[in-house]
Formats: C-alpha cells, structure tokens, sequence
C-alpha cells in the first residue's frame, strides 16, 4: 500500500492537517503519515487548528508531534511539503528523497493543470507522479505557487487562511491521483 507523508516545521497544525484530511480523502488507498522538520515531539494540535477541522468533522486530537528522520523519508512513496524551505530540508536530509518530495502547492496546481498520470489503481498513479511532475514543469513554472503559512501562535484568522488552503490543495491532489 502507497505511504505518504505531509511536512512542516513542528509537526502540531499545517502537516497534521494535511494528514488528517488526506487520509480521509483517499481511505484505504494509502496509509497517510506527517512529521515536521523541528518536531514538537509529544505536542498536540492546537486548539485553533482542531476548531479548523472539526468543521470538517475531523477529530485531531489524538495527533502528537513527531521528528522527521531520514528513515521516514526513506520509507515513503511521496513526500508533501508545505513551504518551499520544508522541501529543501527534506532533501538535505534525505538527498535520494529528491524524486518524491514536493510542496502540496505544486501537487494542487500540477492536479489543476493537467498533468497527466499513468496506471490504473491509485497505487501506480501516484508512483508515476515524479515523472508527470517533471514532464509538467514548463506549465509550472508559470505559476507562483504559494507556501502554506505557519498559523502556530497566530489568531484564528491565520489558522482558517492556512486551513484553506491545506483543505483545497489536498482535495485537488486526492482527487487527481484517484480520478487520473
């Protein structure tokens, strides 16, 4: 079974998001992870992001925070980043990462611009997702894609801000790798 894996910084609101509703999206099809780059080991969510997803029916308060290590690279099949800096630390610590690792901004535009996937089953679409990104990265270019802002310690309007975004760009991602 396909292992994905979302990233932030402290692994407490924008990776467990995107986990939580990942995994939601997509079921059994994949087994769905998140960690942060200076994981708050032990840490929950924080009650601004579980409001966040609780209105999507989502309970997160059983996530604790955990340390990304080269081992959970190593282990899975696709990489999602939040920012642009939680990829390049992804790759620094993991370098042969490089193919699978990529921002949940670039899947969402790559999925809403018509990047193609092959295979039949989710399992073989999403293993074709570096080469369609690759193939797709002159139609990305002309894209400023965004990183999803750090809502920690912020009010509530950051969170929702950061929350949207998580939500959209993961539903467009779901939705290409399972309908592609």
């Amino acid at each position: 079974m396909p292992h994905i894996v979302t990233v932030c910084t402290g692994n407490i609101c924008r990776s467990p998001a995107a986990e939580l509703l990942l995994a939601d999206a997509v079921g059994d099809a994949a087994t769905v992870a998140s960690a942060g780059t200076h994981g708050l080991v032990g840490h929950g969510i924080p009650d601004e992001m579980l409001t966040e997803l609780a209105a999507d029916g989502i309970d997160g308060t059983v996530h604790e925070g955990r340390l990304l290590t080269q081992q959970i690279i190593a282990d899975a099949d696709i990489v999602i980043a939040m920012t642009r800096e939680h990829r390049q630390l992804i790759v620094q610590l993991e370098p042969r990462g490089l193919r699978k690792v990529f921002t949940l901004s670039e899947l969402a535009a790559a999925a809403g611009t018509g990047a193609s996937l092959t295979g039949d089953t989710f399992a073989e679409r999403l293993a074709s997702l570096p080469v369609a990104i690759a193939a797709h990265r002159p139609v990305l270019a002309q894209y400023e894609l965004d990183d999803v802002p750090d809502p920690y310690r912020r009010p509530q309007a950051v969170y929702h801000e950061a929350y949207g975004l998580i939500r959209g760009g993961v539903a467009e991602f779901a939705a290409w790798v399972q309908d592609a």
